[in-house]
């Protein structure tokens, strides 16, 4: 057969269109016109058979979609046009989007809350569960602090991320395995995941909280930073306000996008004499020594002089900052969230610095209350929202738009950390991920880029779950 490329029309190019909206890799209708939304559709269908992503339909390519739509069930099928469809059907755009914004309180695991520091604690017991498999020869000791794991990169459809589609510019996944007795091994796969730093917008935020845990672990580790407070001055006044409280709020903007940013500036500011900024402690811990992160997200500090106060008096007090940018890599975000994740199962030389326990449950509380929910929407397509216990996700969301003092572009952009127990087989599999991506975005593009996160969201989790990650 002749090859189809973009720029054809005609009957052929509409039998390729009805192949891939069946598969779900193409919304919309058949119009028999090789358009760059079929070219897009063909090229996430090659990356995920994998063939060479060039959207062009030759004897190989039309051979894997015969082969796709006549296996049972369908595969490789994508849940991208049914999500594009629930989409348009509930008039989202770009102020409104149904996973960025889903929120908590829609999450089925929302009850299962109280449980996720202890189902972070736990080991697979190799009798009522089984660990990840991982092979000596792929998954790597996970790093001490400073030092960057090899991270598997791919190309031309194949390795790495390469299933991914062409849509996310930068992506890190670390696939976790805890075999008895063995300490804990990853396995890194990238798409421009380190070497590279760009704006994640808001997906930053929780860095800043982590690092004030780690500054008030360091000066009395016995006190758990959900005893601590925020203390400062608005509009002329002394406030007095948890810091549980407002790493919640940061997260989970549940007093609007501008408390949000101002907190998450606020807490940049809260440092002891002596201490490193936000940039040099993350760089000392993630090995990239080009990042940027003392930069503000568009908004003043919610408190004027805020300092972190304990039942004895000030713990940290306020610092100026000199202001930089916010850029980093996807593995700075990935390393962080392992190392949130993960703390329980790590040597002390991999650790957050100092951080204890009993202060990062506060930072978990957190994290899980963020508005995104693709993971949720993965479990939930992939059918196993029955099928797995001991849930955990933890997560942040970040979309920027062009604004004054921003040169980047514009993104869409999720960092999350997700396990679970998978039940569907006697005794059950561990499944923990760290995963952060990044799709370029613009102006009407919410929707598209919407589902496309969720898209690519739950196919990282398929794979997860049908232990393709070796």
């Amino acid at each position: 057969m002749a090859n189809l490329q973009q720029g054809e029309q005609g009957p052929a190019v509409g039998a390729l269109q009805n192949q891939l909206i069946q598969l779900g890799f193409l919304f919309g209708v058949v119009d028999e016109d090789f358009g760059p939304a079929t070219a897009q559709a063909v090229r996430d269908f090659q990356r995920r058979v994998p063939l060479r992503p060039d959207a062009i339909v030759g004897s190989r390519t039309a051979a894997a979609l015969s082969q796709a739509l006549g296996s049972s069930p369908p595969f490789p099928t994508s849940p991208f046009r049914q999500l594009r469809q629930d989409a348009a059907a509930s008039g989202a755009n770009d102020d409104k989007l149904p996973g960025l914004d889903r929120g908590f309180n829609t999450s089925p695991f929302q009850d299962q809350l109280p449980g996720f520091a202890n189902a972070l604690s736990a080991t697979p017991d190799a009798v009522t569960t089984l660990s990840y498999p991982v092979s000596p020869a792929t998954f790597q000791p996970y790093p001490t602090i400073g030092q960057i794991p090899q991270v598997l990169e791919g190309r031309d459809g194949r390795g790495g991320l390469e299933f991914l589609s062409d849509e996310v510019a930068q992506a890190c996944v670390a696939v976790g395995g805890f075999q008895q007795g063995s300490p804990l091994r990853v396995r890194w796969y990238g798409r421009q995941a380190s070497g590279l730093n760009v704006q994640f917008w808001s997906a930053t935020k929780f860095a800043a909280a982590l690092q004030l845990i780690c500054q008030a672990n360091r000066l009395q580790p016995t006190l758990p930073i959900d005893r601590c407070d925020v203390v400062g001055e608005r509009s002329g006044a002394s406030r007095r306000e948890s810091f549980g409280d407002l790493f919640t709020e940061m997260v989970s903007y549940s007093k609007g996008v501008p408390h949000s940013n101002a907190v998450a500036w606020m807490l940049k500011q809260i440092r002891s004499p002596g201490q490193p900024d936000l940039q040099s402690w993350l760089r000392s811990i993630t090995g990239n020594a080009a990042l940027r992160l003392n930069g503000p997200y568009g908004e003043g500090a919610y408190l004027i002089g805020a300092r972190l106060v304990g039942p004895a008096g000030i713990l940290v007090p306020h610092l100026d900052l000199e202001r930089t940018r916010n850029i980093l890599s996807a593995y700075d975000l990935t390393r962080l969230l392992t190392m949130l994740g993960w703390h329980r199962h790590l040597s002390t030389d991999q650790q957050l610095p100092g951080a204890q326990w009993s202060s990062l449950t506060t930072a978990i509380r957190s994290l899980a209350h963020d508005t995104a929910r693709y993971v949720d929407i993965a479990i939930e397509r992939l059918g196993l929202i029955n099928q797995v216990q001991a849930p955990v996700v933890l997560s942040k969301l970040g979309f920027g738009t062009t604004a004054p003092g921003f040169p980047e572009a514009p993104a869409l952009t999720y960092a999350a950390f997700a396990q679970f127990i998978d039940t569907r087989s006697t005794p059950g599999r561990q499944r923990s991920v760290a995963l952060v991506l990044r799709i370029p975005t613009g102006q009407g593009d919410g929707p598209r880029h919407d589902a496309r996160m969720a898209t690519e969201v739950t196919e990282i989790l398929r794979r997860l779950f049908a232990e393709e990650f070796r």
